[in-house]
């Protein structure tokens, strides 16, 4: 199949993603145009390698309008290197822009009216009950069954929605492994404790795959109480601020990340995958919280609240260019990377006016009445062996992500996925020796199996959150 038969078959699928590649934000052309700039230097030859291998991150509600200004500052120097050295650009969210489905749509290459994941929860049948969306609702293989079944070792480390953990060629710790801390009593939900004080986590299947591997895992819980106020001084400024409520939202999202990131990069020792993707939130959560405290976007803000609060986005871009420094200094500089996100962040300007007149807004994404709120656009980057440098590439969507990384792994891409690989990222002589190949359907033995959505001591905790996000009722 011809890339241009190819794309034309992907236009007439995305309805119902609503992608819409023409809607680009100005500023977000603008600003990736002055990175191309920025970057553009002397390159190296770099060696090929043959054994599939790649270092896959999800950065939640990732944007060009914070990574471009901070990387031409020299404050992301991981993330800074991998653009340098690979290619980058847009990748457009679906519309509603819902992180469940544009994550699952990642992970499938299809848009959500086929893969099955519509909502942030779904009814079980006949009870009236609503519980967050599980994984046995999806209707589609994932990526890492695919590459499970051509011989492939994986790692999945905290996706959303990965529970109940799937068998896998290697492992997979799901979401829900992390006890929800939305308490502020300092017990989390699926936990209590005994007479002692100490914290006991409700014990429930489908944590990990293999079930045993929760005993590994478990020693790198941390919750929001472990958190220390010392610890959680480098995302605001003034290190005399210990106002617990106002660092809550920071403080949970930052035990929950930390959680991940570090049995994700014990795991990588221990089992070293093949592929190992890793899922981190924190950076649209303190974008829900802290967004309206940056005189950057245009906020009028106090000395005071900016001093507090002013920096807490970008401190925490600097976290997650810390922890993805920590895999790459594991790997080695040749392993391949790729980092997207499910959608960005931005200011709604038109909003923004309404808001500072007094009036009253809606956002239409999170339903929430300040001019701050997700994005379309959001990011993809990737380097490796056989990946164009400093290369600046046209807009993708977020079921581009899985065909592009079949593709770069010598693996087909099926005819039925509703995205197409990202050539434009890969060298001629790459694709000239690793060809891109077709086949009509990995869909194959029949039903997946019970897609009933499955309950979880962790359900109501989180509800909770998703509620005072403003996507739930």
């Amino acid at each position: 199949m011809s890339e241009t038969h190819s794309s034309r078959r992907l236009s007439a699928a995305r309805g119902g993603l609503a992608v819409a590649r023409t809607v680009a934000l100005v500023f977000t052309a603008a600003v990736l145009f002055t990175l191309v700039l920025a970057l553009a230097g002397c390159s190296s030859e770099k060696p090929r390698v043959e054994t599939p291998r790649l270092l896959f991150f999800g950065v939640d509600a990732g944007n060009w309008n914070i990574l471009t200004p901070m990387i031409q500052a020299g404050e992301l120097p991981n993330i800074a290197s991998l653009v340098d050295r690979g290619s980058f650009g847009v990748l457009k969210s679906g519309v509603p822009i819902q992180s469940p489905q544009m994550w699952t749509s990642i992970a499938t290459g299809v848009v959500p009216e086929k893969h099955g994941i519509m909502r942030f929860t779904a009814e079980i049948p006949g009870t009236g009950r609503e519980v967050p969306v599980t994984s046995n609702m999806r209707k589609v293989k994932a990526f890492w069954n695919i590459l499970s079944d051509a011989d492939i070792t994986v790692g999945i480390v905290g996706w959303w929605p990965s529970w109940p953990a799937e068998p896998v060629n290697g492992f997979m710790i799901a979401q829900r492994a992390w006890p929800v801390n939305w308490s502020r009593h300092g017990i989390p939900f699926g936990a209590a404790r005994d007479e002692t004080g100490r914290l006991i986590v409700d014990d429930f299947e489908g944590r990990t795959y293999p079930e045993e591997l929760y005993a590994d895992f478990e020693q790198f819980i941390v919750t929001e109480e472990d958190v220390t106020a010392d610890e959680l001084s480098f995302l605001f400024d003034d290190p005399a601020f210990r106002d617990p409520a106002k660092q809550f939202h920071a403080r949970w999202v930052f035990a929950k990340d930390k959680t991940f990131a570090d049995a994700g990069l014990a795991m990588l020792k221990r089992f070293r995958p093949d592929v190992l993707a890793v899922y981190l939130q924190g950076t649209d959560v303190v974008s829900h919280y802290y967004w309206g405290y940056q005189r950057e976007e245009g906020f009028k803000v106090s000395p005071s609240d900016e001093r507090l609060y002013g920096h807490v986005v970008r401190n925490y871009y600097r976290y997650v260019d810390g922890v993805i420094g920590s895999y790459l200094a594991e790997v080695g500089d040749d392993t391949p990377v790729m980092i997207v996100s499910d959608h960005g962040f931005e200011t709604k300007r038109d909003l923004k006016e309404r808001w500072e007149r007094g009036e009253r807004i809606r956002t239409e994404e999170g339903g929430k009445d300040v001019p701050w709120d997700h994005g379309v656009d959001g990011i993809f980057i990737m380097t490796g062996p056989g990946v164009r440098e400093s290369n600046r590439l046209p807009d993708m969507s977020v079921v581009d992500v899985t065909p592009t990384m079949l593709a770069y792994l010598g693996l087909p891409v099926a005819e039925d996925m509703d995205g197409a690989p990202g050539l434009a990222a890969l060298e001629e002589s790459f694709l000239e020796e690793h060809p891109v190949t077709f086949i009509p359907t990995y869909e194959t033995g029949g039903p997946r199996g019970d897609e009933t959505p499955m309950e979880s001591p962790m359900d109501e905790g989180i509800k909770e959150k998703l509620r005072a996000l403003g996507y739930i009722e």
